[in-house]
């Protein structure tokens, strides 16, 4: 990509389909007229999160948070917003893009006809920076791996954005709405490093299903103990 080097920069990212910017823009170009409503300001475009608060709003909420954001390759994870040059690449208007807030907040509440009450929706995050959040990894030291469609391990780095570090993606980080007016949005931002296997499970999963080398999932563990090495694969 003529334009990876600023990616990786401001997102700490790598270019790739696996982000969301890059399927915001085949959609629009693949779904005809699509492109011409966004031009109008017709469409709105997010992570699933964006999705479930705007159906649970009724539309009232276009919104996602910090973590979400900063897996859009849109998304510049040092000034805290969305970078119209990065948008302008990837042929993705921002028009379309949501709010963005920290994952712990007020979003907004939820339409009492959804689920009969008015309830408030105050936290949002991305599943790997969720279960970061979750496994108690608030600080840097301790490291999380998640294993599952994908393979995960992440390191809380604090209020710094370390990167770009060879093999490793710089990521935000779950964090909450500043206390105070005297605090910057940028400033309560809070970083991770992160080590991405973006297949993992799923592998497994076209192994048995699609080249039938096994019958259960469990199988693979035998049918990788059965050779010495991976002969450089």
């Amino acid at each position: 990509s003529a334009h990876g080097d600023t990616i990786r920069r401001k997102t700490g990212l790598i270019v790739d389909a696996y982000f969301s910017g890059p399927k915001i823009a085949w959609l629009l170009d693949s779904v005809p007229g699509a492109r011409d409503r966004a031009a109008r300001g017709e469409l709105a475009a997010g992570t699933v999160d964006t999705w479930l608060m705007a159906n649970l709003t009724h539309g009232a909420v276009h919104a996602t948070d910090r973590t979400n954001a900063s897996r859009t390759l849109i998304y510049d994870i040092h000034s805290g917003a969305w970078d119209a040059k990065l948008a302008t690449a990837q042929h993705v208007p921002e028009a379309v893009l949501a709010h963005v807030q920290p994952s712990l907040g007020e979003f907004g509440v939820v339409d009492p006809n959804v689920l009969g009450h008015e309830l408030p929706i105050v936290a949002v995050a991305g599943d790997q920076q969720a279960a970061l959040f979750g496994q108690n990894c608030h600080e840097p030291g301790p490291v999380k791996v998640t294993y599952g469609t994908g393979a995960f391990l992440l390191t809380h780095t604090g209020a710094g954005a370390i990167g770009p570090v060879p093999g490793l993606l710089t990521t935000v980080a779950a964090d909450e709405a500043a206390s105070t007016e005297t605090e910057t949005t940028k400033g309560r931002s809070t970083y991770a490093l992160e080590g991405s296997v973006f297949s993992a499970g799923s592998v497994v999963q076209w192994l048995r299903d699609e080249l039938g080398l096994f019958e259960e999932s469990a199988d693979i563990e035998a049918l990788a103990s059965s050779t010495p090495d991976s002969a450089g694969v």
